[in-house]
C-alpha cells in the first residue's frame, strides 16, 4: 500500500489538504460551506482520478490478501481434519 500511495504522492497530498480545509469548516460549524467545498473539490483537482485508481489498487491488494488468508485457513482446517482422522483411525 505504501508503494501505491508513494506513486500518487501529489494527489494524496492534495487530498489531505482538501480534507483539512473541509474539516476546518466542519469544526467551525459551517456544515453547508463544508458540503459545498466537498462538492467542488473533484472539479478543483481533476488528478484525483489517480487517487481513485490508487484507492482501487489498494482495495484489490487487500482483497487478494484476504482471499489468500481464507485459502490458507481452509487448507489449515482441511489438514487438521485429515490429521485428526488419521490419529483416530490409528487409535482404533
Amino acid at each position: 500500500m505504501k508503494e501505491i500511495l508513494r506513486e500518487h504522492e501529489a494527489a494524496v497530498r492534495q487530498a489531505g489538504e482538501a480534507l483539512a480545509e473541509i474539516g476546518k469548516e466542519l469544526a467551525s460549524g459551517h456544515i453547508e460551506a463544508a458540503l459545498a467545498q466537498l462538492a467542488a473539490t473533484p472539479q478543483k483537482y481533476p488528478e484525483w482520478d489517480e487517487l481513485d485508481q490508487a484507492t482501487a489498487d489498494i482495495a484489490a491488494v487487500i482483497r487478494d490478501r484476504e482471499g489468500m488468508l481464507a485459502v490458507q485457513q481452509i487448507l489449515g482446517d482441511l489438514a487438521g481434519t485429515i490429521i485428526n482422522g488419521a490419529l483416530r483411525a490409528a487409535q482404533i
